[in-house]
């Protein structure tokens, strides 16, 4: 187990007996995180990534390949627009949560499931910025997503994911005619 040893201004950290003949790699993942591994261990996983990642790339042109498919059959792709995402259906979720895991175990990334068998996904910084637009757009007697969308000047599916998601966190609750209003 490393130690952290801080001597004056300055950090040390303590390594195992185990790394004396290793040499070591310090990989900054965020401003303040920071991985210290071998050279190897490191090796291992760039290789393990890029394999993931040829994988991935292989599998999305086999499933390309399917899509017009889905079209015809009158489904609507989920797209996501880099700031929320209506996804129509398990499968789909799947997907999307396998392809942006680092971003929902970083809470960059919230989702919820509605009641109505779709997936709402939002930005974490969207989430927030809305939510507090929604607090006037909502008002004392509530409002449904589309009205409160034309109050904000939003995408309907935007104003839908971002209540969901506040609902599953109670701070937004559904009243009755599918009205939201603010809970306490």
């Amino acid at each position: 187990m490393a130690k952290l040893i801080k001597r004056g201004e300055k950090l040390f950290i303590e390594l195992p007996e185990s790394f004396k003949d290793k040499k070591i790699k310090a990989i900054k993942l965020e401003p303040e995180i920071f991985v210290i591994a071998s050279e190897e261990a490191v090796k291992r996983i760039i290789e393990r990534q890029m394999q993931y990642m040829l994988y991935r790339r292989i599998k999305n042109r086999l499933v390309k390949v399917d899509a017009p498919a889905h079209r015809e059959r009158g489904e609507k792709k989920a797209g996501w627009e880099g700031e929320y995402a209506v996804l129509p259906s398990d499968d789909a979720a799947r997907a999307f949560s396998r392809e942006h895991a680092w971003e929902f175990k970083r809470g960059e990334i919230l989702g919820v499931k509605g009641f109505d068998g779709k997936y709402y996904v939002v930005r974490a910084s969207t989430y927030a910025k809305v939510l507090e637009a929604l607090r006037d757009a909502l008002g004392e007697e509530g409002a449904t997503p589309k009205e409160a969308a034309q109050r904000l000047k939003l995408p309907e599916e935007l104003v839908k994911a971002v209540l969901e998601v506040a609902k599953e966190e109670g701070v937004v609750y559904e009243a009755k005619g599918g009205r939201y209003r603010y809970a306490g």
